[in-house]
């Protein structure tokens, strides 16, 4: 009979140097098949099944809910259900063998052509400590952050694991302070963040860091939008499909807008790689959705429901939860009106979409963040002007309610009588001369029972 097999926790994510243990799919003492799933772990990108390396009966070293560094003990796999009983809860400093880790590689960030090349280089004479001192076991980051701190072997040595938070605190000790009374009640308990949380955090502050960033917002009615996507039966009645088809063939015309700033100059990202977000009850994920300004709305509405599927199902993977150059954050379904939403890292705007069905006309608002180093205010009003106008141009027009029946004229003869907008005075033939195709006459009801008109700067408070 072979000795028990310790299991180390994998490397799912490049920069990732830990993980949360999300649940156990098997049972302690169950037996586990080699390559079946038998844990869940959440990275800063997503949930991901981790696989048993070898088949036997499971003895888990890590509880649900905690943050294990990457390459720590995971579980022991024994042979037989007697085996597994009889295995240490800990890894012995002497039994498994560990070779020394060796720093990464260096980061380096390499921006497009005319930028300039930032790289982080690691003195050769700088060595990172040994993995083992004693009975001392250092993670990478704890290992590069030691030799910072110039502590040494005697120092970190019979301390057991040891992770980035130990070096701090034995470089740091806290001071001895006479205690104070207590302003009010401890907190206490208290839930950690999980990685996801504090990666999400780190993006958004990523974003703000050094940009100058102002929002813009413009609304517009959707319900003729909507009356149409029902009355021909497609996406559920939504705009988002149409929202992000547009946007996708906007976004060409100002690259601005797909670009990051790194304080000095601005980076035109290659491509366009728009991210929805979705929160479904699982958390804020930002989905790269590939391709939009090549797919037809209901290509883009078919690939936006698989995401949101594969989101719930949490098998998104983590190459589709990065990389993305563009946001976009939908508040509507909510009844969310007005919001500023954030912008992420290595990005210079996100668009938030608004919406109230309580209002009438169902408004929606289009708003969007951008980064003053990158754009500007004027730029910025120009393409959401477009945006908007494009997506009217979708709209049925308003359902014209009969005139009284003791007007004496036809409905037909009504509007052709129509002089121009009621709001702003506007004459009908200048009206249509001004604005061409884009120009739309909302029909209405006056108390007095005859017809007026409205022209779509004033129902969509452009005017």
């Amino acid at each position: 009979m072979s000795a028990p097999y310790l299991q180390r926790t994998p490397r799912i994510n490049t920069n990732d140097d830990q993980v949360q243990l999300v649940a156990w799919r098997v049972a302690p003492g169950d037996y586990v098949e080699a390559g079946e799933e038998m844990a869940d772990v959440e990275t800063t990108k997503a949930v991901v099944a981790v696989e048993a390396e070898r088949s036997g009966y499971l003895s888990p070293l890590v509880a649900v809910g905690e943050i294990v560094a990457v390459g720590a003990p995971l579980a022991w796999i024994a042979d037989s259900a007697d085996a597994v009983l009889s295995v240490p809860a800990a890894e012995p400093a002497a039994s498994v063998a560990e070779p020394a880790l060796s720093p990464p590689p260096a980061p380096s960030i390499t921006p497009a052509a005319g930028g300039i090349s930032l790289s982080l280089q690691v003195p050769a004479a700088a060595a990172a400590p040994t993995a083992e001192l004693g009975s001392s076991r250092l993670s990478p980051a704890a290992q590069r952050r030691a030799q910072e701190l110039g502590l040494s072997g005697d120092q970190l040595a019979g301390r057991g694991l040891l992770t980035l938070r130990d070096i701090e605190a034995l470089a740091s000790p806290a001071p001895l302070v006479a205690a104070k009374p207590a302003a009010g009640p401890s907190p206490s308990g208290g839930q950690p963040l999980s990685l996801a949380k504090r990666a999400e955090a780190a993006a958004l502050q990523l974003g703000a860091a050094g940009g100058i960033v102002s929002h813009l917002t413009v609304q517009f009615p959707s319900s003729g939008i909507r009356r149409r996507l029902e009355r021909e039966g497609l996406f559920d009645g939504q705009p988002l499909p149409l929202i992000l088809y547009e946007l996708a063939r906007l976004l060409g015309q100002w690259p601005q807008l797909n670009a990051w700033c790194d304080g000095e100059r601005v980076y035109p990202h290659p491509e366009l790689r728009i991210g929805l977000a979705l929160d479904l009850g699982q958390g804020l994920k930002v989905v790269q959705l590939p391709g939009l300004e090549r797919q037809l709305p209901a290509q883009i509405h078919a690939q936006v429901q698989e995401a949101a599927q594969r989101y719930l199902d949490q098998r998104l993977r983590p190459e589709e939860l990065e990389g993305s150059s563009f946001s976009v954050t939908d508040l509507s379904s909510l009844d969310v009106l007005q919001f500023r939403p954030l912008i992420n890292g290595r990005q210079s705007a996100i668009l938030g979409i608004g919406g109230d069905s309580q209002a009438p006309g169902w408004p929606m608002s289009l708003t969007l963040a951008f980064d003053h180093r990158c754009s500007n205010g004027r730029e910025v009003g120009l393409f959401l002007q477009a945006l908007r106008e494009r997506l009217l141009a979708y709209a049925e027009p308003e359902p014209v309610a009969a005139p009284a029946a003791d007007t004496g004229a036809s409905l037909a003869a009504a509007l052709r009588g129509l002089a121009g907008c009621d709001l702003c005075g506007i004459p009908r033939e200048a009206y249509y001369r001004d604005f061409g195709r884009y120009a739309f006459l909302h029909a209405y009801v006056r108390p007095d029972g005859s017809l007026g008109a409205a022209c779509h700067r004033c129902t969509s408070g452009t005017a």
